[in-house]
């Protein structure tokens, strides 16, 4: 049933080539979030600069130590909070990039392929198929790491 399936798949290889590329480019692109990523830094550095500031202010002066708290202790829950957001988008980058890599996987295994295929290929296997699902005998269906599925019987 692979074989009937990566075959329907290679039939329209050209095809699904530009429209795993043009997927790729929408679904990938982190200039955005690195844009984000960015700001996050620079807001990170500036409260980092800020509690040094503080710190250094409340060895040299005498000042009240209530206050200082309550203003390192906001200082540090903005950081926190910043900080957290900063790994939100980071990982959210990484899965983007590792998204990169399964289309590009897709596409070389794709590009490589020349005539159909008449035996199973371990490796076009796992360069192209994410997952199977098997809904019953008659209802088997590949889905490909580009999103594309196709039903089999």
């Amino acid at each position: 049933m692979f074989i009937k399936a990566e075959n329907e798949l290679f039939s329209e290889k050209d095809e699904i080539i530009e429209n795993t590329k043009t997927m790729m480019d929408m679904v990938c692109n982190t200039d955005g979030l690195d844009m984000e990523l960015g700001d996050k830094v620079t807001e990170l550095n500036i409260i980092a600069e800020q509690m040094q500031t503080a710190i250094a202010e409340n060895s040299r002066t005498a000042i009240d130590q209530n206050e200082y708290e309550r203003r390192y202790a906001d200082l540090t829950e903005r950081y926190n909070t910043i900080k957290s957001e900063y790994d939100k988008i980071s990982e959210q980058i990484e899965s983007k990039k590792a998204q990169r890599e399964l289309f590009k996987g897709f596409i070389r295994a794709l590009e490589k392929q020349g005539a159909l295929v008449e035996e199973f290929d371990e490796g076009l296997w796992s360069s192209l198929v994410k997952e199977v699902v098997v809904n019953g005998k008659d209802d088997i269906r590949f889905i490909f790491k580009n999103g594309f599925e196709i039903k089999t019987r």
